[in-house]
């Protein structure tokens, strides 16, 4: 039996633009705190896994994706709550959510699951 190996170098890549976006959120969520970006723990979570599996001459096994949307789903959720702790998410909330700040963990975790399951669908 063979040991399988991740690629660090493709997981390196699809992270540091989920650290990208994130860092983004940050800077605009503080120089807009009264706005609530709705869309960013969507895309800081779900990003990393996508660009993992669409990368070229490549082909991602289910691990290393679920790995690659743990790991940004933690991302998200850790910038979630970083913006919140600053007090740069001062917007409003959708009905369903009490608080932006519930709106953001939500979106995070839900990226994550379309990051991954996109990774899943797109690698077989």
């Amino acid at each position: 039996m063979t040991t399988q190996t991740i690629p660090r170098a493709d997981i390196r890549r699809a992270l540091l633009w989920g650290g990208l976006l994130a860092i983004l959120w940050v800077a605009v969520a503080i120089i807009r705190s009264g706005t609530t970006f709705h869309l960013a723990p969507f895309l800081v979570a779900a990003a990393p896994p996508v660009l993992f599996t669409m990368d070229d001459g490549f082909t991602a096994d289910l691990r290393s994706v679920t790995v690659v949307g743990a790991i940004s789903a933690a991302l998200a959720l850790g910038t979630a709550l970083f913006v919140s702790a600053v007090g740069a998410m001062e917007g409003p909330a959708f009905e369903p959510f009490p608080t932006s700040t519930a709106e953001a963990l939500v979106f995070a975790a839900v990226g994550a699951a379309v990051g991954i399951g996109f990774g899943w669908l797109w690698s077989r």
